[in-house]
């Protein structure tokens, strides 16, 4: 893990506008309510009107021979658009996407690696960031969101239909600090991370199989899962959101996958679920249940 580097008091993060500081030299994120609150090097951007949200994203930390994996970023967001603008020393085109045609956001989070993907029809874009200051871009987040993920009309009163087993503490921390203000659970489907171990003493072997939280809301399809890159990670959770609407089939138990839910989207992308065999009857009901709220979606909207 690097080192990060010691910053003084009131870091470069709190300088004025209109300094000469670098604002690559940045290591904290912070909130922006307006353009006039944009690092002052980071210039040329359009006059985009008023901001709903926005949050300074700092460089990686300098790894191997000064290496960095990641530019400083600003993220916006507006009424009608998400912008990304890296420093311009970066010669990073400025990405300008179309908030409805957003299909799905990623958030994760393993101790200080942080990051955030938004896909929508045609591309996506991976937004890392350190998580020493979380809270501006955790609150950037939400904000977009809300805006993103309009309730379902009707389905606030519906009963909550639960399978699988009872969320682990774990998952229900996650599943708390997720949900947004008046958003109700209305399906949902988990099954615990589990360790099987082989050989004895020293030659003993664990393979974790990870955990995962699907649940159909009042205002998303929303997956959790303590998996990284095919593998458990006991210390992060990633979370994934999509509109309902945006989904065009949902289907378990492939035999090509293996045992899973296959979520598609109409954008052309999808979620690959791995689950045990032992979940299978679970999942099927929980697939069954996602179906009946799709297609009351379908029947309203007709």
């Amino acid at each position: 893990m690097r080192t990060l580097r010691k910053s003084q008091p009131h870091e470069a993060a709190l300088q004025p506008v209109g300094s000469c500081v670098d604002s690559r030299q940045y290591i904290f994120s912070f909130a922006i309510g307006s353009l006039s609150e944009l690092p002052a090097d980071f210039t040329g951007l359009p006059d985009l009107g008023a901001l709903r949200a926005g949050v300074f994203l700092p460089r990686d930390d300098a790894g191997w021979l000064g290496r960095r994996d990641y530019p400083a970023r600003v993220l916006l967001l507006t009424e009608h658009e998400v912008v990304v603008a890296a420093h311009p020393a970066e010669r990073e085109p400025l990405l300008r996407v179309p908030i409805e045609r957003i299909q799905s956001v990623e958030c994760g989070r393993i101790l200080l690696l942080g990051w955030f993907v938004l896909t929508w029809q045609g591309g996506q874009k991976r937004l890392p960031y350190n998580t020493r200051t979380r809270g501006p871009v955790e609150q950037y987040m939400k904000t977009f969101k809300d805006q993103r993920l309009p309730a379902v009309s009707g389905q606030q009163s519906q009963r909550c239909e639960v399978f699988g087993e009872p969320p682990t503490l774990k998952f229900e921390y996650a599943r708390s600090a997720e949900l947004l203000p008046g958003e109700t659970v209305l399906v949902q489907f988990f099954h615990p991370a589990v360790c099987h171990a082989r050989g004895w003493s020293i030659f003993r072997r664990e393979h974790w199989f990870a955990g995962d939280l699907l649940m159909a809301t009042s205002r998303r399809l929303l997956w959790i899962t303590d998996r990284y890159k095919g593998r458990y990670e006991c210390y992060g959770t990633t979370s994934l959101s999509a509109p309902l609407e945006s989904i065009s089939d949902v289907e378990s138990g492939m035999a090509v996958l293996g045992t899973g839910l296959k979520i598609d989207f109409r954008s052309g992308h999808s979620w690959h679920i791995p689950f045990r065999e032992t979940d299978e009857r679970e999942a099927r009901k929980f697939e069954r249940a996602i179906r009946r709220v799709l297609n009351e979606i379908t029947r309203k909207a007709s």
